[in-house]
């Protein structure tokens, strides 16, 4: 029997998004089922357009962005934080279902980083989601609550990206 996993892709190096992007190919591919809520970016990036194909074609991935993008900016913190709630939301009703196998939460940290949620509040909700699912957090400082509850913790770490020669992100490399 598969035992559900709790898994966070966290730094401030670049590739969290992708790596879970790479796992949900990887349970594709053994016919999982995946369900993906992006809770920050906004629809432009390759990776998912690549997804929205491979849903198209399998029918084992499920999308939802709740997120329009986001520039940290006060004005807009009241629309992040509607935003980030009803994902949560719909976040919660997946966990309690049975209706995937992996449920990525991507950028979810923020959630916790900027006091949107409590650990406290998340954790128990993770806990009790079904034994078989697979749960994949994404972002920033998680918090060490929710670092030490996972059983797989990988953190990206910067340590040289072309912004520093002036090197402008690239369709198809950032985004």
């Amino acid at each position: 029997m598969t035992t559900g996993l709790f898994i966070i892709y966290t730094g401030h190096g670049k590739g969290k998004t992708c790596a879970a992007f790479g796992q949900a190919l990887r349970a594709v591919g053994q016919g999982l089922r995946v369900c993906l809520i992006q809770f920050v970016k906004s629809r432009a990036c390759g990776e998912l357009h690549a997804l929205e194909k491979l849903a198209a074609t399998t029918g084992l991935v499920e999308i939802h962005q709740v997120g329009s993008g986001f520039s940290w900016r006060d004005r807009e913190m009241t629309r992040f934080r509607e935003s980030a709630l009803a994902g949560w939301q719909l976040a919660c009703r997946k966990l309690e279902a049975d209706s995937c196998d992996l449920l990525i939460l991507d950028e979810f940290s923020y959630l916790i980083h900027f006091g949107i949620l409590k650990a406290g509040e998340v954790l128990p909700i993770f806990q009790q989601r079904p034994a078989t699912m697979h749960l994949l957090v994404t972002g920033r400082d998680p918090g060490a609550e929710l670092l030490t509850a996972a059983d797989l913790v990988t953190e990206m770490q910067e340590i040289r990206h072309p912004f520093q020669k002036g090197i402008k992100a690239q369709k198809g490399i950032e985004w």
